[in-house]
């Protein structure tokens, strides 16, 4: 079980498993690990010790970033996510990024996005054009008004986040869609990233 693993250049913080989407494509669906992880599944959700002991193992100076990223929603677990992005800047003074469907506000039953402005970067999926295409990729348990929910989530991202940026899964939808995911960023005025 890994809580922490490396990417390219980066390093992963992998905290809970939960999600409240069922996405199509979700790499959990197709292996248990990424990078130099073993699995991802965890047994377990770690806690704030448990995941400060792990970082203290890693050398630091080959990341140029951490992001919390894993098999699981971030912010299912929302003030871990702020006590952990609060001591790794503090301690490790590092670039750090979340990642995240956007589903944020309606999981915690609040607006999270203030207590995010220590990040220097989100990435949020926004894998389609449309709600009905959206729910059809995603299967979102918040069903109806969610997209609505996921454009805000965006928008309000930008007025503490520097770098905002939002993603699409290329081959998942058509050409044209992707055009007008590419389209809405502009209009919103955050980075696009077809991965």
């Amino acid at each position: 079980m890994s809580i922490v693993y490396s990417l390219h250049d980066s390093l992963y913080l992998n905290i809970t498993n939960r999600c409240p989407n069922r996405c199509t494509f979700c790499v959990r669906n197709l292996t248990d690990n990424l990078g130099d992880a073993d699995t991802l599944w965890l047994s377990t959700e770690p806690d704030f010790d448990e995941m400060r002991r792990e970082l203290i193992s890693w050398d630091m100076r080959k990341y140029k970033e951490i992001v919390f990223c894993g098999y699981g929603e971030p912010t299912e677990r929302i003030d871990l996510v702020t006590q952990l992005a609060e001591h790794i800047k503090k301690e490790y003074k590092k670039r750090i990024r979340l990642n995240t469907n956007g589903m944020g506000n309606l999981i915690n039953g609040r607006d999270i996005v203030p207590s995010l402005k220590m990040f220097d970067a989100v990435s949020v999926s926004l894998n389609a054009p449309d709600e009905e295409t959206y729910l059809k990729l995603t299967d979102c348990i918040f069903g109806e008004g969610c997209y609505s929910e996921l454009l805000s989530f965006i928008e309000n991202c930008k007025k503490y986040i520097p770098s905002v940026t939002v993603s699409v899964v290329s081959g998942t939808i058509t050409d044209e869609q992707e055009r007008t995911c590419l389209e809405m960023a502009k209009r919103m005025g955050v980075k696009f990233l077809s991965r």
